[in-house]
């Protein structure tokens, strides 16, 4: 009897033992969220990132959506000073912060979200990491939206009839864009945009096509015009808190290590064009008209925008990164 009861006892101690040792082990990351429940990153990118991470980790690793913790300008303090674990941020709402990523940005590349965030992320392993730009967070991957187009109340045919339009634009390279147009440019976060244009402030917005339903646009403006050699794109990176990161066991941080970098990128980027096509339809049933820039339009633009990339290299070069070499890489990276 002693024997049965020592074994019992045993047995006890050693499944609380694995009990605490298994709870001790779990660990759910915040996400902080802020664009809204229909966008991709919601919808898409956050469970994506959860199965992953679950499944590599047999379920003791998984993500918690958090919405509304910070504005959109505040999501890279956000996760920085670990309010939050994870968050994605635009690049361009943190002035002055972020260079390099402008790279990404320039007029012109052409390119789909799903291989210009991949081309993306590889221009940053190879040559934007080392200037340490981002810092207290570690990037797990950068990535951009479909190829931007100009969202307006009234229909627009030429670039030349945005010349004093007061629109929204996101930052970054986006402001130059408007700028070289000359856009009565309006800056602020993406959503503040219905209010904008439902109040007057502004006649329309630089947004890609997924967001004329992620962000209800397409209830206010009526017509895009579309460059098929893009307008201008917007840079993000999805990052995480560095005291998170190294804070994980060993098991989990090899779990986030697997999933982070060129595949996480371009995968991300897919959705984000998967949801161009949503936008799409769901435009289309809402009476969106789209106008192509004609062959005249589109040659126009591009000797409008022509100095940018110049300001740009210089940016970039201000950060120690061989700007030449860095955007011929991106480039043969889209091919």
């Amino acid at each position: 009897m002693k024997s049965v009861l020592k074994c019992l006892l045993a047995s006890a101690v050693g499944v609380a033992a694995f009990s605490s040792i298994a709870q001790a082990e779990t660990k759910v990351l915040t996400m902080s969220h802020w664009a809204g429940p229909k966008h991709a990153m919601a919808t898409k990118v956050y469970p994506w990132f959860n199965e992953q991470l679950q499944a590599c980790s047999n379920g003791t690793l998984s993500v918690k959506l958090e919405n509304g913790l910070a504005p959109p300008p505040a999501q890279y303090d956000t996760v920085r000073d670990g309010v939050a674990d994870l968050g994605w941020i635009v690049h361009g709402y943190t002035k002055g912060k972020f260079l390099t990523t402008k790279l990404a940005e320039l007029p012109g590349l052409g390119a789909n979200a799903e291989t210009l965030s991949a081309a993306f992320q590889a221009t940053h392993e190879k040559f934007f990491a080392d200037a340490k730009e981002a810092k207290g967070v570690e990037v797990l991957a950068n990535f951009v939206h479909g190829p931007g187009v100009i969202n307006t109340k009234e229909k627009v045919t030429s670039y030349k009839q945005l010349e004093g339009m007061k629109l929204r634009v996101g930052g970054g390279v986006a402001n130059q864009v408007g700028s070289a147009l000359g856009v009565a440019g309006v800056n602020m976060p993406a959503p503040a945009v219905y209010e904008a244009i439902s109040s007057g402030v502004a006649e329309g917005v630089f947004f890609p096509i997924e967001t004329l339903h992620s962000f209800k646009i397409n209830e206010l403006t009526k017509y895009a015009f579309v460059n098929p050699d893009g307008t201008y794109t917007t840079s993000f990176a999805f990052i995480l808190n560095q005291d998170s990161y190294e804070g994980l066991s060993d098991d989990h941080r090899a779990c986030v290590d697997k999933v982070r970098g060129v595949d996480m990128a371009r995968t991300i980027g897919r959705f984000w064009d998967e949801a161009d096509q949503i936008g799409l339809e769901a435009s289309k049933e809402s009476g969106i008209e789209l106008v192509e820039a004609s062959a005249e339009e589109r040659a126009y633009f591009k000797e409008k925008t022509a100095g940018i990339q110049a300001e740009v290299m210089k940016e970039v070069e201000s950060r120690g990164v061989d700007a030449t070499a860095a955007l011929d890489f991106m480039k043969s990276q889209l091919k």
